[in-house]
């Protein structure tokens, strides 16, 4: 069962309220870390939290399964599914961790798993694009690749067919993946052009499991290089303006 980030709190609040053994008071946060660890382990034997982490609130830890963000009383209680905002600070906690937790679990799948457009001198932005071959506005995009490339925007494609597993998008996906020249294929499925379809070993599926635990619904969503989604269509320009007045997560060494 593959969960987004907007339904995994909610079922697994429904276990840890009934389940999780009571933590005694006078712990110290090592002591709530691990136990906050052993029982999750238990409950989702086949879970691994990436991490989990003191909170500014006290008795609260955050963490971290996949690409998903929850908070968990340190007595495993209660479990939290939500933002939250330092008042005294004036700050959101949540969500710059939520984008740099979102650019973590896309840089997991690897470059080799991606499809790439490349500029053809120096890059100066990259950007990574949950695409449909079957939506209009990932095809609309694709036919102005080379405005983005132009402007130095590196594109990594991640496929996310809207209908599914095994759709006649996601195969197509598939026969695109499969090709020989990835980048003329992935043209010409846009294109509409119909191609024999093929079958290899490929990333599509995880790509989309990928888009379904980050609550991608649609096609196309950019994802920027501080983690934030932008779902549908955004032109060249407009693009290049946007990610020249953001700082990256993770700068280049």
């Amino acid at each position: 069962m593959i969960l987004s980030r907007h339904g995994f709190g909610r079922v697994l609040i429904l276990v840890l309220f009934g389940l999780l053994p009571q933590i005694g008071s006078g712990q110290t946060s090592v002591d709530g870390i691990e136990r906050i660890r052993q029982s999750l382990m238990l409950l989702l034997p086949n879970v691994e939290p990436t991490s989990i982490t003191e909170t500014p609130m006290a008795n609260i830890y955050e963490v971290v399964i996949g690409s998903r963000l929850v908070y968990i009383s340190g007595d495993g209680r209660f479990l939290i599914e939500g933002e939250v905002i330092d008042l005294e600070q004036q700050q959101n906690l949540t969500t710059p961790r939520l984008r740099e937790v979102t650019l973590s679990a896309i840089e997991r799948v690897g470059e080799a798993n991606m499809l790439i457009f490349e500029p053809a001198e120096k890059v100066k932005h990259t950007l990574t694009v949950f695409t449909d071959i079957d939506s209009a506005y990932s095809r609309k995009l694709q036919r102005e690749i080379e405005t983005y490339t132009h402007r130095g925007i590196r594109i990594r494609y991640l496929f996310f067919p809207r209908a599914g597993v095994d759709s006649p998008s996601y195969m197509k996906a598939v026969t695109v993946w499969c090709s020989v020249d990835r980048q003329k294929a992935l043209k010409q499925a846009m294109s509409g052009e119909a191609k024999e379809m093929r079958d290899c070993e490929n990333p599509v599926s995880n790509h989309f499991q990928l888009g379904t635990m980050l609550g991608v619904s649609g096609a196309p969503v950019l994802v920027l290089e501080n983690g934030e989604m932008l779902p549908g269509y955004v032109d060249a320009e407009k693009l290049y303006e946007i990610m020249s007045k953001m700082k990256p997560f993770f700068e280049k060494q």
